[in-house]
């Protein structure tokens, strides 16, 4: 049972690197020059993961789609509210808390076109929806079945930060430990929010909003060197890593405000979990 759990987690990695490769040939491939091409790509990696996803979880493993938290019910209310408010939070405590230069980006109309849509596109509903699917999905689901929920939560949010390491040097001992805690720390949010809804919808608006609004999108881009072209940025007078994360690859993510923010959602699920049982006991 731990083999075949570990070899249908490996398949799931498979699959999202994949379609994500073959969907940007695809797309590139049929209009490169289109400025809709990005939308194509991203209709395309969604749709062939959930596609190729479908076949397997039927055909080999043998359970159902819905049985993968990829069923009802859609985003909860109040954690669409949480989406929108950490990550503006987030990008306020660093403009009014922090030392640092605020400018806007000198972009043509087509770069901003360009900066708009990647932004929210591929950054961040192709991103949170893909890596939502599998691993608050697919990964999540059989490791509850063969370890339990506690032990499910921790290793997929492991796979979570593993899946994230070709950003980073691997070789900086401080980076790769800051990388595996932080975005652990941001897996377990996501996948106690899964667990306690039932679906992956209100982590992939949590998921999608933070790469949107944070500071990690070339909308507003907070960092402390600017490496690619942003309609405004925010450039932080800092070298402490903790304050802000590891410039280059997962960013500000990697920084004790965004992993507070995170921990946030973490005890809003534990608060939640405890009111059940209270009430519950109640009864």
């Amino acid at each position: 049972m731990k083999i075949k759990c570990t070899f249908h987690i490996a398949i799931a990695f498979i699959l999202i690197q994949l379609t994500d490769e073959f969907s940007i040939a695809f797309a590139y491939g049929i209009c490169e020059k289109n400025p809709y091409v990005r939308i194509l790509y991203v209709t395309f990696a969604i749709l062939s993961l959930l596609t190729m996803i479908y076949l397997y979880t039927k055909y080999i493993i043998r359970i159902q789609m819905q049985d993968l938290f990829l069923g009802m019910p859609l985003p909860k209310k109040k954690w669409c509210i949480t989406a929108v408010l950490r990550p503006v939070l987030i990008c306020l405590f660093y403009i009014f808390f922090t030392k640092g230069t605020f400018e806007k980006g000198n972009l043509t109309y087509k770069e901003i076109i360009d900066v708009v849509t990647i932004s929210i596109l591929s950054s961040g509903i192709k991103a949170a929806v893909t890596e939502e699917i599998v691993f608050r999905g697919m990964i999540l689901r059989l490791l509850q079945n063969t370890f339990g929920k506690k032990c499910a939560v921790f290793v997929s949010s492991f796979l979570f930060a593993v899946y994230h390491f070709d950003g980073i040097d691997t070789s900086d001992i401080k980076k790769v430990i800051m990388m595996i805690i932080s975005v652990e720390i941001a897996g377990i949010a996501l996948a106690l929010v899964t667990e306690q809804t039932g679906s992956i919808w209100s982590s992939v608006m949590i998921h999608c909003l933070y790469n949107i609004l944070s500071g990690e999108s070339q909308i507003f881009h907070i960092d402390v060197a600017q490496n690619f072209p942003a309609i405004w940025m925010y450039t932080v007078n800092s070298k402490n890593m903790l304050l802000t994360g590891i410039n280059g690859s997962v960013g500000f993510t990697a920084s004790i405000p965004t992993m507070a923010g995170f921990t946030g959602i973490i005890l809003m699920v534990i608060y939640d979990e405890k009111k059940k049982k209270t009430y519950g006991k109640k009864l």
